[in-house]
């Protein structure tokens, strides 16, 4: 069974790249894990259509934040003015149409950028997100592991 998530990274990424569980790239998450049976070419595939030919996708940092059960994972908050939130609501249709279990996608969705070994942003900038990439959560290279099974430019 795939386990995946789709995020806007900060910088590009490629398909294929890999990185440990402890190192993410700064990103927004758009899409929550989430489990099928399917394999990533069959995920990019349904999910090319709703993401070909998209615009950049703009934020702004407002507010730092601490997530996760104990309250113990630092964020910064992101302000969508509307494309991230669409984005996200026309992904996990795409991924409810098709059958794939998205039962884990928050109501109370809040996008951010969780500090990690790449650093943190201040609040108060202004981040273009000009792509969006398919991470594999169960790769092949083992559970330490991440890699990027597909990416799409958001340039339209």
């Amino acid at each position: 069974m795939g386990r995946f998530a789709v995020v806007l990274p900060l910088e590009p990424l490629a398909a294929g790249d890999g990185f440990p569980v402890s190192a993410w790239p700064l990103h927004v998450t758009v899409i929550e894990p989430f489990e099928t049976r399917h394999d990533a070419a069959w995920v990019a595939e349904l999910l090319t259509p709703v993401l070909h030919g998209r615009r950049p996708v703009e934020v702004e940092s407002f507010d730092r934040a601490m997530f996760g059960p104990k309250r113990d994972v630092p964020v910064t908050l992101v302000r969508d003015r509307g494309p991230l939130g669409a984005m996200r609501t026309r992904l996990l249709g795409a991924l409810r149409d098709a059958d794939v279990d998205v039962a884990r996608a928050r109501l109370d969705y809040r996008p951010h950028v969780t500090d990690n070994s790449h650093g943190s942003i201040a609040p108060g900038r202004a981040i273009r997100l000009r792509q969006a990439a398919l991470v594999d959560l169960r790769p092949p290279e083992g559970r330490a592991m991440r890699t990027v099974a597909a990416v799409w430019p958001l340039d339209a």
